[in-house]
Protein backbone atom coordinates (compact mmCIF):
# COMPACT_ATOMS: atom_id res chain seq x y z
CA UNK A 1 0.00 0.00 0.00
CA UNK A 2 1.99 3.38 -0.90
CA UNK A 3 0.35 5.80 1.50
CA UNK A 4 0.47 9.49 1.15
CA UNK A 5 -0.79 11.73 3.77
CA UNK A 6 -2.66 14.67 1.19
CA UNK A 7 -4.88 11.53 0.18
CA UNK A 8 -5.39 10.14 3.46
CA UNK A 9 -6.63 13.51 4.45
CA UNK A 10 -8.85 13.93 1.82
CA UNK A 11 -10.31 10.49 2.38
CA UNK A 12 -10.73 11.32 6.18
CA UNK A 13 -12.69 14.87 5.77
CA UNK A 14 -15.62 13.02 3.02
CA UNK A 15 -16.18 10.55 6.28
CA UNK A 16 -16.33 12.26 9.50
CA UNK A 17 -19.19 14.69 10.66
CA UNK A 18 -19.15 18.33 8.99
CA UNK A 19 -19.49 19.75 12.26
CA UNK A 20 -16.66 17.83 14.35
CA UNK A 21 -13.68 20.37 15.36
CA UNK A 22 -10.42 19.37 13.85
CA UNK A 23 -8.48 22.43 15.23
CA UNK A 24 -9.29 24.23 18.94
CA UNK A 25 -7.20 27.18 19.95
CA UNK A 26 -9.06 29.12 22.64
CA UNK A 27 -12.23 30.33 21.39
CA UNK A 28 -11.57 29.84 17.71
CA UNK A 29 -13.00 26.06 17.03
CA UNK A 30 -12.17 24.85 12.91
CA UNK A 31 -14.82 22.14 12.16
CA UNK A 32 -13.46 19.42 9.87
CA UNK A 33 -15.72 21.05 7.08
CA UNK A 34 -13.99 24.12 7.57
CA UNK A 35 -10.68 22.83 7.90
CA UNK A 36 -10.98 20.79 4.64
CA UNK A 37 -12.34 23.84 2.52
CA UNK A 38 -9.58 26.11 3.84
CA UNK A 39 -6.42 23.68 2.98
CA UNK A 40 -7.89 22.93 -0.65
CA UNK A 41 -8.44 27.05 -1.19
CA UNK A 42 -4.60 27.31 0.63
CA UNK A 43 -3.31 24.15 -1.63
CA UNK A 44 -4.65 24.99 -5.03
CA UNK A 45 -3.67 28.84 -4.19
CA UNK A 46 -0.09 27.94 -4.03
CA UNK A 47 -0.06 26.16 -7.21
CA UNK A 48 -1.89 29.08 -8.87
CA UNK A 49 0.86 30.94 -7.77
CA UNK A 50 3.30 28.90 -9.22
CA UNK A 51 4.79 26.69 -6.43
CA UNK A 52 5.27 23.00 -8.22
CA UNK A 53 6.08 18.99 -6.87
CA UNK A 54 9.12 19.42 -4.78
CA UNK A 55 9.07 23.35 -3.65
CA UNK A 56 10.05 24.21 -0.26
CA UNK A 57 7.79 25.94 1.94
CA UNK A 58 8.62 27.29 5.27
CA UNK A 59 6.93 27.77 7.78
CA UNK A 60 7.53 30.03 10.49
CA UNK A 61 4.63 30.52 12.94
CA UNK A 62 3.88 29.63 16.70
CA UNK A 63 1.32 26.80 17.97
CA UNK A 64 -1.46 28.40 15.93
CA UNK A 65 -4.46 27.01 13.82
CA UNK A 66 -2.30 28.50 10.33
CA UNK A 67 0.58 25.91 11.07
CA UNK A 68 -1.20 23.04 10.70
CA UNK A 69 -3.22 24.36 7.89
CA UNK A 70 -0.17 25.24 5.97
CA UNK A 71 1.65 22.24 6.82
CA UNK A 72 -1.49 20.08 5.71
CA UNK A 73 -1.82 22.58 2.12
CA UNK A 74 1.73 21.36 1.35
CA UNK A 75 1.10 18.19 1.60
CA UNK A 76 -2.14 18.46 -0.68
CA UNK A 77 -0.30 20.29 -3.23
CA UNK A 78 2.45 18.14 -3.19
CA UNK A 79 5.10 20.85 -1.93
CA UNK A 80 7.55 19.94 0.80
CA UNK A 81 7.22 21.39 4.30
CA UNK A 82 9.93 23.09 6.41
CA UNK A 83 9.72 23.58 10.08
CA UNK A 84 11.28 26.95 10.94
CA UNK A 85 12.46 27.99 14.91
CA UNK A 86 10.74 31.13 15.79
CA UNK A 87 13.10 32.09 18.12
CA UNK A 88 16.14 31.36 15.93
CA UNK A 89 17.84 34.97 14.42
CA UNK A 90 17.62 36.42 11.50
CA UNK A 91 21.12 34.69 10.88
CA UNK A 92 19.92 31.21 11.64
CA UNK A 93 16.71 31.66 9.87
CA UNK A 94 18.46 32.51 6.40
CA UNK A 95 20.56 29.46 7.02
CA UNK A 96 18.03 26.95 7.03
CA UNK A 97 15.98 28.89 4.12
CA UNK A 98 19.16 29.10 2.23
CA UNK A 99 20.00 25.36 2.82
CA UNK A 100 16.53 23.80 1.83
CA UNK A 101 16.50 26.47 -1.38
CA UNK A 102 12.51 27.38 0.33
CA UNK A 103 10.41 28.98 -2.83
CA UNK A 104 8.07 30.77 0.11
CA UNK A 105 7.18 31.55 3.63
CA UNK A 106 4.54 31.24 5.51
CA UNK A 107 4.94 33.45 8.68
CA UNK A 108 3.56 35.23 11.70
CA UNK A 109 2.40 38.80 11.64
CA UNK A 110 4.62 40.30 14.69
CA UNK A 111 8.10 39.57 12.95
CA UNK A 112 8.26 42.40 10.86
CA UNK A 113 11.63 43.50 11.23
CA UNK A 114 13.19 40.02 10.90
CA UNK A 115 10.54 39.83 7.64
CA UNK A 116 12.15 42.75 6.44
CA UNK A 117 16.31 41.55 7.03
CA UNK A 118 15.01 37.83 5.15
CA UNK A 119 13.27 39.94 2.47
CA UNK A 120 16.49 42.16 1.49
CA UNK A 121 18.59 38.74 1.85
CA UNK A 122 16.90 35.74 0.50
CA UNK A 123 15.98 36.90 -3.34
CA UNK A 124 15.23 32.44 -3.76
CA UNK A 125 12.05 33.09 -1.50
CA UNK A 126 9.08 33.70 -4.27
CA UNK A 127 6.40 34.25 -2.08
CA UNK A 128 5.98 35.56 1.15
CA UNK A 129 2.78 34.55 2.81
CA UNK A 130 1.83 36.79 6.15
CA UNK A 131 -0.35 34.66 8.65
CA UNK A 132 -2.93 37.02 10.58
CA UNK A 133 -2.63 35.70 14.00
CA UNK A 134 -6.47 37.19 14.39
CA UNK A 135 -7.97 35.54 11.66
CA UNK A 136 -8.71 38.52 10.06
CA UNK A 137 -8.28 39.54 6.23
CA UNK A 138 -6.20 42.53 5.86
CA UNK A 139 -4.88 43.81 2.92
CA UNK A 140 -1.20 42.72 2.04
CA UNK A 141 1.57 44.65 1.77
CA UNK A 142 4.17 45.18 -1.41
CA UNK A 143 5.73 42.06 -1.91
CA UNK A 144 3.12 39.65 0.37
CA UNK A 145 0.37 37.70 0.03
CA UNK A 146 -2.69 37.22 2.66
CA UNK A 147 -2.82 34.09 3.83
CA UNK A 148 -6.29 34.56 4.95
CA UNK A 149 -7.19 35.65 1.64
CA UNK A 150 -5.96 32.56 0.47
CA UNK A 151 -7.23 30.22 2.82
CA UNK A 152 -10.95 32.04 2.56
CA UNK A 153 -11.01 32.39 -1.65
CA UNK A 154 -12.16 29.63 -3.32
CA UNK A 155 -15.04 26.91 -3.44
CA UNK A 156 -12.88 24.31 -1.03
CA UNK A 157 -13.41 21.18 -3.67
CA UNK A 158 -10.61 18.89 -3.18
CA UNK A 159 -7.47 19.00 -5.72
CA UNK A 160 -7.61 17.11 -9.04
CA UNK A 161 -4.10 15.82 -8.18
CA UNK A 162 -1.94 12.86 -8.08
CA UNK A 163 -0.08 12.13 -5.28
CA UNK A 164 2.44 9.84 -4.27
CA UNK A 165 3.88 8.07 -1.23
CA UNK A 166 7.27 9.95 -2.70
CA UNK A 167 5.96 13.11 -1.83
CA UNK A 168 7.83 14.30 1.00
CA UNK A 169 7.91 17.27 4.24
CA UNK A 170 11.65 17.94 5.42
CA UNK A 171 12.10 18.13 9.47
CA UNK A 172 15.26 20.33 10.33
CA UNK A 173 16.53 19.42 13.70
CA UNK A 174 17.18 21.62 16.36
CA UNK A 175 21.20 21.59 16.25
CA UNK A 176 22.02 20.26 19.14
CA UNK A 177 25.44 20.24 18.94
CA UNK A 178 25.77 22.15 15.07
CA UNK A 179 24.07 23.60 12.59
CA UNK A 180 20.57 22.30 12.03
CA UNK A 181 20.04 19.40 9.39
CA UNK A 182 17.13 18.69 7.38
CA UNK A 183 15.99 14.83 7.30
CA UNK A 184 13.70 14.48 4.25
CA UNK A 185 10.97 12.07 4.97
CA UNK A 186 8.59 10.21 2.51
CA UNK A 187 5.29 10.68 3.43
CA UNK A 188 4.59 6.72 2.53
CA UNK A 189 7.85 6.16 5.26
CA UNK A 190 6.47 8.27 8.03
CA UNK A 191 2.82 6.67 7.96
CA UNK A 192 4.54 3.05 7.75
CA UNK A 193 6.28 3.85 11.23
CA UNK A 194 3.21 5.94 12.63
CA UNK A 195 1.50 2.22 12.27
CA UNK A 196 3.88 0.13 14.21
CA UNK A 197 2.64 2.58 17.86
CA UNK A 198 0.92 1.09 20.10
CA UNK A 199 -1.37 3.75 20.13
CA UNK A 200 -2.86 2.63 17.24
CA UNK A 201 -5.45 0.23 17.73
CA UNK A 202 -6.13 -0.83 14.29
CA UNK A 203 -3.50 -1.60 11.47
CA UNK A 204 -5.39 -0.72 7.92
CA UNK A 205 -4.35 -2.48 5.02
CA UNK A 206 -5.44 -0.03 2.52
CA UNK A 207 -6.96 3.49 2.30
CA UNK A 208 -10.48 2.25 1.86
CA UNK A 209 -9.85 0.47 5.11
CA UNK A 210 -8.74 3.42 6.75
CA UNK A 211 -11.56 5.21 6.04
CA UNK A 212 -14.12 2.69 6.89
CA UNK A 213 -12.23 2.37 10.22
CA UNK A 214 -12.12 6.20 10.59
CA UNK A 215 -16.09 6.54 9.76
CA UNK A 216 -16.77 3.90 12.59
CA UNK A 217 -15.40 5.62 15.17
CA UNK A 218 -17.93 7.28 16.76
CA UNK A 219 -15.49 8.29 19.91
CA UNK A 220 -12.26 10.21 18.35
CA UNK A 221 -9.54 10.96 20.41
CA UNK A 222 -8.62 14.69 20.91
CA UNK A 223 -4.68 15.76 21.35
CA UNK A 224 -3.26 18.47 23.08
CA UNK A 225 0.98 19.32 21.62
CA UNK A 226 1.96 21.00 24.87
CA UNK A 227 5.41 21.24 22.61
CA UNK A 228 5.83 23.50 19.82
CA UNK A 229 4.93 22.55 16.24
CA UNK A 230 7.33 23.64 14.69
CA UNK A 231 9.24 20.27 16.20
CA UNK A 232 8.32 16.90 15.06
CA UNK A 233 6.88 15.96 18.53
CA UNK A 234 4.24 18.50 18.48
CA UNK A 235 2.90 18.35 14.26
CA UNK A 236 3.45 15.08 13.85
CA UNK A 237 0.92 14.08 17.01
CA UNK A 238 -1.54 16.69 15.48
CA UNK A 239 -1.29 15.37 11.78
CA UNK A 240 -1.41 11.73 13.00
CA UNK A 241 -4.10 12.91 15.26
CA UNK A 242 -6.19 14.56 12.03
CA UNK A 243 -5.36 11.70 9.62
CA UNK A 244 -7.55 9.44 12.23
CA UNK A 245 -10.41 11.29 12.42
CA UNK A 246 -9.96 13.22 15.63
CA UNK A 247 -8.65 16.83 16.53
CA UNK A 248 -6.40 18.80 18.17
CA UNK A 249 -6.29 21.48 21.25
CA UNK A 250 -3.94 24.20 20.73
CA UNK A 251 -2.77 26.10 23.91
CA UNK A 252 -3.77 29.76 23.61
CA UNK A 253 -0.56 31.15 25.27
CA UNK A 254 3.04 31.35 23.71
CA UNK A 255 4.60 29.80 26.23
CA UNK A 256 4.27 26.54 28.25
CA UNK A 257 1.95 26.74 31.06
CA UNK A 258 1.24 23.54 32.96
CA UNK A 259 -2.14 24.89 34.91
CA UNK A 260 -3.22 26.38 31.30
CA UNK A 261 -2.61 22.56 29.78
CA UNK A 262 -5.00 21.22 32.63
CA UNK A 263 -7.59 23.39 32.45
CA UNK A 264 -7.87 23.23 28.42
CA UNK A 265 -7.77 19.16 28.91
CA UNK A 266 -10.58 19.64 31.27
CA UNK A 267 -12.69 22.48 29.25
CA UNK A 268 -12.02 20.51 25.75
CA UNK A 269 -12.12 16.97 26.57
CA UNK A 270 -8.76 16.52 25.66
CA UNK A 271 -7.98 12.56 25.52
CA UNK A 272 -4.07 12.72 24.94
CA UNK A 273 -1.52 15.02 25.37
CA UNK A 274 1.64 14.98 23.57
CA UNK A 275 5.01 16.04 25.48
CA UNK A 276 8.67 16.33 25.14
CA UNK A 277 10.18 14.35 28.23
CA UNK A 278 10.68 15.88 32.26
CA UNK A 279 11.04 19.57 30.71
CA UNK A 280 7.42 19.24 30.33
CA UNK A 281 6.50 16.29 32.61
CA UNK A 282 7.87 18.03 35.81
CA UNK A 283 6.05 21.29 35.67
CA UNK A 284 2.82 19.46 34.92
CA UNK A 285 3.25 17.02 38.08
CA UNK A 286 4.12 20.60 40.24
CA UNK A 287 1.03 22.03 38.70
CA UNK A 288 -1.22 18.82 40.10
CA UNK A 289 0.57 18.67 43.23
CA UNK A 290 -0.03 22.03 43.99
CA UNK A 291 -3.80 21.56 43.82
CA UNK A 292 -4.67 17.93 43.89
CA UNK A 293 -8.27 17.83 42.45
CA UNK A 294 -8.76 21.25 41.09
CA UNK A 295 -9.13 19.73 37.50
CA UNK A 296 -11.48 17.47 36.26
CA UNK A 297 -9.44 14.95 33.95
CA UNK A 298 -11.65 12.01 33.17
CA UNK A 299 -11.58 12.40 29.46
CA UNK A 300 -7.55 11.88 29.45
CA UNK A 301 -6.36 8.74 28.93
CA UNK A 302 -2.85 8.83 27.44
CA UNK A 303 0.06 11.12 27.29
CA UNK A 304 2.94 10.33 25.07
CA UNK A 305 6.34 11.85 24.84
CA UNK A 306 9.15 11.47 22.29
CA UNK A 307 12.34 13.20 21.89
CA UNK A 308 13.61 13.64 25.65
CA UNK A 309 13.69 10.97 28.40
CA UNK A 310 11.06 10.86 30.91
CA UNK A 311 12.24 9.89 34.32
CA UNK A 312 10.62 7.31 36.14
CA UNK A 313 9.92 8.95 39.65
CA UNK A 314 7.91 11.95 37.20
CA UNK A 315 5.92 9.04 35.41
CA UNK A 316 5.19 7.87 39.30
CA UNK A 317 3.82 11.31 40.41
CA UNK A 318 1.83 11.39 37.06
CA UNK A 319 0.61 8.37 37.83
CA UNK A 320 -0.31 8.82 41.57
CA UNK A 321 -2.96 11.35 40.52
CA UNK A 322 -4.10 9.86 37.32
CA UNK A 323 -3.95 6.31 37.80
CA UNK A 324 -6.23 5.60 34.86
CA UNK A 325 -3.84 6.99 32.24
CA UNK A 326 -1.76 5.49 30.27
CA UNK A 327 2.05 7.18 30.44
CA UNK A 328 4.00 5.72 26.43
CA UNK A 329 7.48 6.61 26.52
CA UNK A 330 8.38 6.51 22.10
CA UNK A 331 12.14 6.02 21.59
CA UNK A 332 13.18 7.09 18.59
CA UNK A 333 15.12 10.31 16.81
CA UNK A 334 14.13 13.14 13.88
CA UNK A 335 16.55 10.29 11.27
CA UNK A 336 13.64 7.51 12.20
CA UNK A 337 11.16 6.31 15.19
CA UNK A 338 10.26 3.36 16.58
CA UNK A 339 13.30 1.95 18.16
CA UNK A 340 11.34 1.26 21.60
CA UNK A 341 8.92 2.06 23.71
CA UNK A 342 7.83 1.97 27.77
CA UNK A 343 4.49 2.00 28.59
CA UNK A 344 3.53 2.97 32.32
CA UNK A 345 0.32 2.14 34.00
CA UNK A 346 -0.61 2.52 37.81
CA UNK A 347 0.47 -0.76 38.42
CA UNK A 348 3.89 -0.74 36.14
CA UNK A 349 6.30 1.90 36.31
CA UNK A 350 9.29 0.80 34.04
CA UNK A 351 12.72 2.16 35.17
CA UNK A 352 14.45 5.60 33.50
CA UNK A 353 15.47 4.95 29.96
CA UNK A 354 13.95 1.23 29.96
CA UNK A 355 12.25 0.62 26.62
CA UNK A 356 11.17 -2.75 24.93
CA UNK A 357 12.28 -2.69 21.40
CA UNK A 358 10.71 -1.72 18.16
CA UNK A 359 10.32 -5.25 15.70
CA UNK A 360 12.35 -3.55 13.54
CA UNK A 361 15.46 -2.76 16.28
CA UNK A 362 19.08 -3.71 16.01
CA UNK A 363 22.18 -3.08 18.10
CA UNK A 364 25.27 -2.63 16.10
CA UNK A 365 28.96 -2.74 17.18
CA UNK A 366 30.67 0.61 17.59
CA UNK A 367 33.87 -0.93 16.45
CA UNK A 368 33.41 -3.89 13.63
CA UNK A 369 30.40 -2.00 12.47
CA UNK A 370 28.53 -5.24 12.04
CA UNK A 371 25.36 -6.19 13.73
CA UNK A 372 24.72 -7.39 16.82
CA UNK A 373 22.67 -10.80 17.02
CA UNK A 374 18.96 -10.02 17.79
CA UNK A 375 17.75 -10.69 21.01
CA UNK A 376 21.35 -11.60 22.12
CA UNK A 377 22.71 -9.09 25.50
CA UNK A 378 24.84 -7.03 24.55
CA UNK A 379 25.70 -3.31 23.99
CA UNK A 380 26.00 -0.95 20.84
CA UNK A 381 24.65 1.57 18.90
CA UNK A 382 20.77 1.69 18.34
CA UNK A 383 19.72 1.22 14.90
CA UNK A 384 16.63 -0.10 12.87
CA UNK A 385 15.39 -1.24 9.40
CA UNK A 386 13.05 0.71 7.05
CA UNK A 387 10.84 2.76 6.82
CA UNK A 388 13.48 5.24 8.42
CA UNK A 389 13.99 8.35 6.70
CA UNK A 390 15.31 9.25 3.03
CA UNK A 391 18.32 10.79 4.52
CA UNK A 392 20.04 14.27 5.50
CA UNK A 393 18.68 16.75 2.61
CA UNK A 394 21.76 17.80 0.65
CA UNK A 395 24.10 16.08 2.55
CA UNK A 396 25.23 12.76 1.07
CA UNK A 397 28.19 12.36 3.39
CA UNK A 398 26.05 12.34 6.52
CA UNK A 399 23.55 10.75 5.14
CA UNK A 400 25.94 7.66 4.44
CA UNK A 401 27.32 7.87 8.09
CA UNK A 402 23.47 8.09 9.54
CA UNK A 403 22.09 5.36 6.87
CA UNK A 404 23.97 2.61 6.66
CA UNK A 405 23.92 -0.64 4.31
CA UNK A 406 24.88 -3.63 5.99
CA UNK A 407 24.69 -7.17 4.23
CA UNK A 408 22.64 -5.06 1.37
CA UNK A 409 20.16 -4.26 4.66
CA UNK A 410 19.73 -0.36 5.05
CA UNK A 411 20.07 1.02 9.10
CA UNK A 412 18.99 4.39 10.51
CA UNK A 413 21.98 5.02 13.28
CA UNK A 414 20.86 7.93 14.83
CA UNK A 415 24.27 7.97 17.23
CA UNK A 416 22.82 6.59 20.34
CA UNK A 417 24.06 3.34 22.70
CA UNK A 418 21.79 1.21 24.11
CA UNK A 419 22.18 -2.11 25.71
CA UNK A 420 20.09 -4.83 25.48
CA UNK A 421 19.39 -6.75 29.39
CA UNK A 422 18.94 -10.18 30.31
CA UNK A 423 15.23 -9.38 29.88
CA UNK A 424 15.47 -8.40 26.44
CA UNK A 425 14.89 -4.88 27.34
CA UNK A 426 16.56 -1.50 25.89
CA UNK A 427 18.22 0.28 28.46
CA UNK A 428 19.50 3.82 26.80
CA UNK A 429 23.01 4.76 27.78
CA UNK A 430 23.45 8.10 25.68
CA UNK A 431 24.80 10.18 23.10
CA UNK A 432 27.45 9.10 21.15
CA UNK A 433 28.66 12.09 19.77
CA UNK A 434 27.90 13.84 23.35
CA UNK A 435 30.25 12.08 25.37
CA UNK A 436 33.19 13.28 27.54
CA UNK A 437 36.20 11.50 27.52
CA UNK A 438 37.51 11.82 30.95
CA UNK A 439 41.20 10.01 32.06
CA UNK A 440 40.56 7.46 29.22
CA UNK A 441 37.07 7.22 30.14
CA UNK A 442 33.45 7.62 28.19
CA UNK A 443 30.95 9.53 29.79
CA UNK A 444 27.57 10.00 28.54
CA UNK A 445 25.79 13.37 29.67
CA UNK A 446 22.15 12.43 30.06
CA UNK A 447 23.47 9.18 32.79
CA UNK A 448 24.48 12.13 34.55
CA UNK A 449 21.39 14.25 33.72
CA UNK A 450 19.20 12.05 35.10
CA UNK A 451 21.22 10.73 37.85
CA UNK A 452 21.42 14.71 38.87
CA UNK A 453 17.66 15.81 38.84
CA UNK A 454 16.76 12.86 41.69
CA UNK A 455 18.89 14.78 44.02
CA UNK A 456 17.28 16.86 46.50
CA UNK A 457 17.19 20.90 45.17
CA UNK A 458 17.80 19.90 41.62
CA UNK A 459 15.14 21.15 39.28
CA UNK A 460 16.89 20.72 35.75
CA UNK A 461 20.56 19.78 35.27
CA UNK A 462 22.55 19.28 32.15
CA UNK A 463 25.88 18.20 31.80
CA UNK A 464 28.84 19.17 29.45
CA UNK A 465 32.52 18.86 29.38
CA UNK A 466 35.36 21.28 29.90
CA UNK A 467 38.93 21.60 29.21
CA UNK A 468 41.32 20.00 32.34
CA UNK A 469 44.85 19.61 31.92
CA UNK A 470 45.23 16.22 33.81
CA UNK A 471 42.18 14.46 32.68
CA UNK A 472 41.62 15.54 28.86
CA UNK A 473 38.31 16.81 30.02
CA UNK A 474 36.36 17.72 33.33
CA UNK A 475 32.44 17.09 34.29
CA UNK A 476 30.94 20.20 34.85
CA UNK A 477 26.93 20.09 35.94
CA UNK A 478 24.94 23.29 35.03
CA UNK A 479 21.64 22.74 37.53
CA UNK A 480 19.13 24.76 38.24
CA UNK A 481 18.35 24.09 41.94
CA UNK A 482 15.95 25.56 44.91
CA UNK A 483 16.73 26.89 48.71
CA UNK A 484 17.02 22.65 49.42
CA UNK A 485 20.05 22.20 47.07
CA UNK A 486 23.42 20.98 49.27
CA UNK A 487 26.70 20.00 46.98
CA UNK A 488 27.83 18.00 49.79
CA UNK A 489 24.61 16.29 49.91
CA UNK A 490 24.50 15.77 46.26
CA UNK A 491 27.86 14.24 45.86
CA UNK A 492 26.92 11.78 48.23
CA UNK A 493 23.81 10.96 46.85
CA UNK A 494 25.36 10.35 43.07
CA UNK A 495 28.10 8.17 44.48
CA UNK A 496 25.41 6.11 45.07
CA UNK A 497 24.86 5.63 41.66
CA UNK A 498 27.66 6.57 39.33
CA UNK A 499 31.53 5.80 39.38
CA UNK A 500 33.98 8.56 40.60
CA UNK A 501 35.15 9.37 37.09
CA UNK A 502 31.44 10.35 36.43
CA UNK A 503 30.92 12.70 39.05
CA UNK A 504 30.61 16.44 38.37
CA UNK A 505 34.51 18.50 39.25
CA UNK A 506 32.35 21.57 39.99
CA UNK A 507 28.97 23.24 39.50
CA UNK A 508 27.41 25.87 37.85
CA UNK A 509 24.06 27.90 39.27
CA UNK A 510 22.17 29.11 36.64
CA UNK A 511 18.33 30.80 36.59
CA UNK A 512 17.67 28.65 33.67
CA UNK A 513 19.12 25.50 31.95
CA UNK A 514 19.63 26.38 28.17
CA UNK A 515 17.53 24.02 26.62
CA UNK A 516 15.42 24.49 23.11
CA UNK A 517 11.64 25.38 22.96
CA UNK A 518 11.15 21.92 22.27
CA UNK A 519 13.29 21.16 25.74
CA UNK A 520 16.03 19.30 24.05
CA UNK A 521 19.00 20.07 25.52
CA UNK A 522 20.92 23.04 24.10
CA UNK A 523 24.35 22.35 24.32
CA UNK A 524 26.26 24.91 22.20
CA UNK A 525 25.11 27.33 24.53
CA UNK A 526 25.80 25.17 27.93
CA UNK A 527 29.46 24.62 26.24
CA UNK A 528 29.83 28.62 25.86
CA UNK A 529 27.79 29.17 29.34
CA UNK A 530 30.50 27.01 31.58
CA UNK A 531 33.16 29.67 29.94
CA UNK A 532 31.12 32.63 31.25
CA UNK A 533 31.90 33.91 35.19
CA UNK A 534 28.50 34.73 35.86
CA UNK A 535 25.36 32.57 35.11
CA UNK A 536 23.13 34.26 32.00
CA UNK A 537 19.82 34.16 33.04
CA UNK A 538 16.57 34.32 30.39
CA UNK A 539 18.47 31.91 28.11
Amino acid sequence: MGWNYGDILDAVARVVPADRPALIWGDDVVTWAAFDHRTNNLARTMIEHGLAPDDRVAILCRNHPAYIEATVAALKSRTVSVNVNYRYTADEIVYVLEDCGASALFYQDGLDATIAELKARLPGVRLWIRIESDRQVRAAAEGEQSFEAWAQAGDGAPLDIRRSPDDSYLLYTGGTTGRPKGVLWRTGDARKVQLESPLIAKRPADLAEHSAIVRDNLAPSRTIPACPLMHGAGSNAVIGELMAGGGAVLLPSDRFDADELWREVERTGVTRIAIVGDVFARPMLRALEAAPGRYELSSLKVISSAGLIWSGEVKAGLLAHLPKVTLVDILGASEASGFGYSVATADNVPATGVFAPGAKTVLIDADTGAVLPKGVPGEGLLARTEPVAAGYYRDPQKTAETYRMIDGVRYAVPGDFARLDAEGQLVLIGRGNLSINTGGEKVFPEEVEEALKLQPGVEDALVVGEPDPTWGKSIVAIVKSTSAFDEAAVRAGLQKTLANYKLPRRFLHVEVVPRHESGKADYRTAQALIATPTPVENL
